[in-house]
């Protein structure tokens, strides 16, 4: 992979729209209910789809209960993804059926039990028989027996509950095989059983409803349907769901047809209701109410028993939710507007919106939830718009409504102009279009015709002029594209493609009258996680030539420069904290460089401004590599500064640089072998810089060099020190003539080691194991202060009594200079850096924040605190690093919330943030390594999303309190 020049970042700013929340979640509106439970007290369960949420009614219709968040699909343990069936078993739990998986609650809500467990991974989409793909139907019988309807797998799933939890029985249909026999199903929907224990299905796909009986075994026949789509009487359209009362009257949701079908067990059907806009499924009540959930019209309706209607029992009709001036519902597409404000295709909520720079909204086109296609209201109905806008010179905007195979064009105020296309094959035709962008150089418009596998071009005036790809043809050469979703154009007329199924971002270029295309960015039908590979939904071109990529599937954005070279990473991993992203679909930059990424699952556009004030990033993300998740402990050896990194995949690397923003690397992956995933910069001694490993398999490892420019490297400890246990060399300090180097041992706790030469052989211990306790574990805090060599441990297990602080004058006698904790059990963690004379410890704590203290005598008499509170925010759990850099003492926080923070003084008493959090990035957690190099402050970050980066603080002083 190619990598850019360093230097490029990028910090968040702010957000559009509200983090997780699609919509208001109010009781009077639901968004496509598609399910119902009434029990025998005549509450009513009512599954909500597309508002992902389980709400229960009393028999009057006020609301009890609500579960989920509106809008929101969450694979998570207490929350909806796409809620698909409700029903009962004997003991009143109630049982949900949801996007791979079966979850049960009490009458009350709470969560008892999800199927498949965690164990095995029930958000994955499989076929044996611990797993579901998408089931859509969920039953009990009295024999303490549910049947799962596993619909792509063409199957009903039987479990044994006789246990009080699912244990597989047998399967109903053959799995993986969908058929129109008496022993397929194709899509099977809904269940239930009669008072007999026959079970019923909705064959959706075959357009019937089977019934099975049990005698040594499960056959099914048809029961209604003739297997053919119609509106005939004893015909279906794609019906849903069904219900059987008391008298085990079957009631059949005919979907397609609009109407419920009323049958007996003999097979005798009728009508009970007609002209219902989607009638998804059917319950009755223990008095006989008939209740029906129209999936199209938004509303629970109640009729008698004889069909006569009672109106609306829930829900608003025509209405899923009442939308406000804050929450975004799916935003897919995004551009920048000349007045420094945002449009925003929001493809969930059917609208295009329009905010200003501070956020307000200014405009709205369309109905909040509600899709249409009426030629009589251009403008005023989408159905699923998709893609980036585009806006051209005159200040109008483009947008894909998708749904309805159109282009729609608004003025700058959000007015209808003007539409152009419908849905086919032909040159001024589409099939569900996607992003748009305009040529600056000529005004040219392209439209991703995204399910015709082609993008259209045309002239200003909308006359077509050209084609890129193949129509109707996907394929993974260069002619063509595969679901190609987004594209931009930049200041030369180039044509950048986001070929999504290609997992690829092609470039074209005119030649002549046609197009040629080459792989920009992306390896062609290859998915990683890595810099190298992409799943592309959006793209689009800076002033300058960076290429920005909303990569979906890695939930970032990829930043790219005008060859293609790799350069930084916006987002990841999945997240829901500011600056991270779920599934980000559309960007946009603006001409100040700023960047917007529609992040698609958590509803809202979020804002990202290029670098980062008073400090500036010098390496590309994990040195090109992210997986070298974190910059660990860092040393100025001869005219080089040195930074070492952690990676779990290949091994730690080291790199160097002599100018502080020129890296090389400088051994092999791990040294040899990726069980090394660590390297870290010990320290330097005797003409040497030292690097020690962590290595879980055989012990740390101390390799040290003289020139080290990558072939002088001599391992001179192996294998632990002779104790596997020891996993992790950390620090090597040269005192008294010796080289001294700590290791971490979780199980007979920490060791100090020594050499007077440290050639390998030499290597002594020179402390008890954990110094008498072995909950001593870890020791990376270590210092040389007043005529002492000072070790102070991380204390990790069952009853702890927290850091402890020993000291040395010769190197052999120990004595602890400290009580445990401090008093304070949770005070672990700790750092050591002289500083002014005095000798500085930090001990992180979960419970106040990071704490600091000071000495001077250090004897154990006179140690006082400077920090008691995590610097006024607990997050601030402890400190990786401290340095002093000119007559200032910097502290590096460790903060999975927002990030680490630069804290620095000159008194040690009297502390000022000197960086913004994380850096602008929360994924910068801590900082593992410091260095002063060249009169320059260096900071090195652990950064599990895209791999370790490493700051140099631009300029000394204050964090501008505006930033702060």
């Amino acid at each position: 992979m190619a990598l850019g020049e360093p230097g490029l970042s990028y910090r968040y700013v702010k957000t559009y729209g509200v983090s997780e929340e699609a919509y208001p979640g109010d009781v009077a509106h639901l968004n496509h209910p598609n399910a119902l439970y009434i029990d025998g007290t005549g509450n009513v369960y009512v599954i909500e789809e597309a508002g992902s949420r389980l709400l229960k009614y009393s028999p009057s219709g006020a609301n009890l209960w609500t579960i989920g968040l509106a809008g929101q699909h969450r694979n998570e343990e207490y929350l909806f993804a796409w809620p698909a069936d409700v029903t009962a078993d004997a003991a009143g739990n109630i049982w949900v059926a949801d996007r791979n998986r079966t979850m049960q609650f009490d009458a009350n809500g709470n969560h008892l039990q999800t199927f498949p467990v965690s164990e095995n991974k029930w958000w994955y989409c499989k076929s044996d028989n611990e797993h579901f793909c998408r089931p859509v139907g969920i039953a009990f019988d009295g024999a303490a027996r549910m049947y799962v309807s596993d619909t792509p797998n063409h199957r009903v799933q039987v479990f044994d509950m006789s246990s009080g939890s699912p244990v597989y029985n047998t399967t109903i249909g053959v799995t993986g095989e969908p058929g129109n026999n008496s022993l397929h199903f194709n899509q099977p929907g809904q269940v239930g059983l009669d008072s007999t224990g026959r079970l019923y299905v909705v064959d959706m796909a075959n357009q019937r409803v089977q019934r099975c009986t049990f005698s040594a075994g499960w056959t099914c026949a048809t029961f209604h349907g003739t297997g053919s789509e119609g509106s005939g009487p004893d015909e279906l359209r794609w019906a849903y769901g069904l219900g059987i009362d008391a008298s085990d009257n079957i009631y059949i949701a005919d979907w397609g047809n609009g109407r419920v079908k009323k049958c007996t067990t003999a097979g005798t059907c009728e009508i009970f209701v007609t002209g219902l806009p989607g009638p998804s499924d059917v319950s009755v009540g223990p008095d006989g109410s008939v209740f029906v959930a129209d999936w199209n019209d938004f509303t629970v309706r109640k009729y008698s028993s004889s069909g006569a209607p009672s109106g609306i029992y829930a829900g608003t009709s025509g209405v899923p939710y009442v939308p406000d001036a804050t929450r975004i519902n799916t935003p897919d597409g995004v551009a920048s507007t000349s007045d420094g404000g945002v449009i925003v295709v929001e493809n969930g909520g059917y609208r295009v919106m329009k905010f200003d720079a501070s956020g307000a909204l200014v405009w709205t086109l369309g109905q909040a939830g509600v899709p249409g296609s009426d030629n009589a209201h251009f403008g005023s109905w989408w159905s699923g718009p998709a893609g980036n806008p585009a806006i051209d010179g005159m200040g109008r905007v483009y947008v894909s409504d998708t749904g309805n195979d159109r282009i729609q064009i608004l003025s700058a105020s959000g007015a209808y102009l003007s539409t152009f296309g419908s849905w086919g094959t032909g040159p001024y035709q589409f099939w569900c279009p996607s992003g748009l962008a305009i040529n600056p150089t000529n005004g040219d418009i392209f439209v991703t015709d995204r399910c015709n596998q082609r993008i259209q071009v045309f002239t200003k005036d909308r006359i077509y002029k050209a084609t890129l790809g193949v129509l109707d043809e996907p394929g993974n050469d260069n002619a063509h594209f595969s679901n190609p979703y987004g594209v931009a154009v930049d200041a030369n007329g180039r044509v950048y493609v986001a070929d999504e199924a290609n997992q690829r971002v092609q470039r074209c270029t005119l030649s002549g009258t046609s197009y040629t295309c080459t792989t920009f960015a992306g390896v062609t039908g290859e998915w990683g996680d890595d810099f190298d590979h992409l799943c592309p939904r959006s793209v689009a071109v800076d002033n300058v030539g960076h290429v920005y990529v909303t990569d979906g599937d890695n939930h970032r954005v990829q930043v790219f420069d005008d060859s293609g070279a790799y350069l930084t990473t916006i987002g990841g991993p999945w997240g829901t904290k500011p600056g991270e992203m779920r599934g980000p679909y559309g960007v946009a930059v603006d001409s100040m460089g700023n960047v917007y990424a529609a992040d698609n699952e958590n509803h809202r556009v979020q804002k990202y401004a290029p670098g980062v004030p008073g400090g500036r990033q010098v390496n590309i993300n994990g040195f090109g590599d992210r997986y070298n998740e974190a910059v660990s402990y860092s040393a100025v050896f001869g005219s080089y500064l040195y930074a070492a990194t952690m990676n779990h995949a290949t091994g730690g690397e080291m790199w160097r640089s002599a100018n502080g923003t020129s890296w090389t690397q400088v051994n092999l992956d791990g040294f040899g072998t990726a069980a090394n995933w660590v390297a870290q910069v010990s320290g330097t001694a005797a003409g040497y810089l030292y690097v020690g490993t962590g290595n879980s398999d055989t012990g740390g490892e101390i390799w040290r060099c003289g020139t080290c420019d990558g072939a002088d490297w001599t391992r001179v400890v192996s294998n632990g020190l002779g104790d596997a246990n020891n996993q992790v060399v950390q620090r090597v300090v040269s005192f008294d003539n010796a080289v001294y180097a700590t290791v971490d041992n979780n199980v007979t706790g920490v060791e100090v080691w020594r050499s007077l030469t440290g050639d390998p052989g030499t290597w002594t211990q020179c402390n008890t194991d954990g110094f008498g306790d072995n909950r001593n574990k870890g020791l990376w805090a270590m210092a040389v202060f007043n005529g002492y060599l000072y070790v102070a441990t991380a204390q990790w297990g069952e009853a702890v009594t927290g850091v402890e602080v020993w000291r040395t004058s010769n190197g052999t006698t120990w004595n602890q200079v400290n009580i445990d904790g401090f008093g304070d059990p949770a005070n672990s963690n700790p750092w050591l850096e002289p500083f002014g004379g005095q000798l500085y410890l930090s001990s992180g704590n979960g419970n106040t924040g990071v704490q600091i203290r000071r000495c001077a005598i250090c004897d154990g008499a006179d140690w006082s605190p400077v920090v008691t509170d995590g610097f006024g925010d607990v997050h601030n759990g402890n400190i990786d690093q401290m340095l002093g850099f000119g007559n200032r003492l910097y502290a590096a926080t460790g903060n999975s919330d927002t990030g680490t923070e630069i804290w620095s003084t000159a008194d040690g008493v009297h502390w000022s943030q000197v960086s913004i959090d994380g850096f602008g990035d929360s994924n910068n957690q801590s900082m593992w390594g410091s260095a002063v190099f060249s009169g320059r402050l260096f900071l090195g970050t652990l950064n599990y999303a895209n791999g370790g980066e490493v700051w140099m603080k631009l300029v000394p002083g204050y964090l501008p309190l505006a930033l702060r």
